[in-house]
């Protein structure tokens, strides 16, 4: 009689395997760089990231593009500077405030989205063709529940402003 390892069945153990490996194992480097380049040019997932919403969108305050990408606007406007340096992204000022800072999508930066997302679109073509329609449509489902719970948790578990 032959013992099943606890560690093979415990779905916990499982998604976070699946998960650092994802995120950290060998082969996602290389997706990394198959999407977003390598070499002279590479491009960070984070800048991509900000420039695939910024090219989504045309154009956005600064703030709502901090929003969408769920990070301080710090950080906004270190990706925007990063991407204005690069020649991908412009800053011009709102045209309903003044105040308000808008950033949108050069030329050259609307070129660069375009080759990464037809990188991407065509490698997801090829990773998910051993599911099946229904699999790729459950699989999309059970992602988008994963990351609702996971933001649900961080949320929960966020530190409170009172002393």
């Amino acid at each position: 009689m032959s013992t099943v390892n606890q560690v093979d069945i415990d779905p916990r153990r499982r998604v976070g395997r699946a998960w650092r490996q994802i995120r950290r194992g060998a082969s996602a480097i290389r997706v990394k760089d198959l999407f977003y380049g390598s070499g002279d040019d590479p491009l960070d997932l984070a800048l991509a990231d900000a420039l695939a919403v910024i090219c989504q969108q045309q154009s956005m305050r600064m703030g709502a593009l901090a929003e969408a990408l769920q990070i301080t606007p710090a950080s906004t406007t270190r990706a925007v500077s990063c991407l204005v340096d690069k020649g991908y992204a412009e800053r011009v000022k709102a045209v309903d405030d003044h105040r308000s800072i808008m950033v949108s999508a050069t030329e050259a930066g609307l070129q660069r989205y375009e080759v990464f997302n037809a990188r991407i679109q065509g490698g997801l073509e090829e990773i998910l063709a051993d599911f099946s329609a229904e699999e790729q449509l459950q699989l999309a489902e059970y992602l988008e529940r994963f990351v609702q719970s996971v933001d649900r948790f961080v949320e929960a578990h966020a530190p409170t402003d009172t002393p």
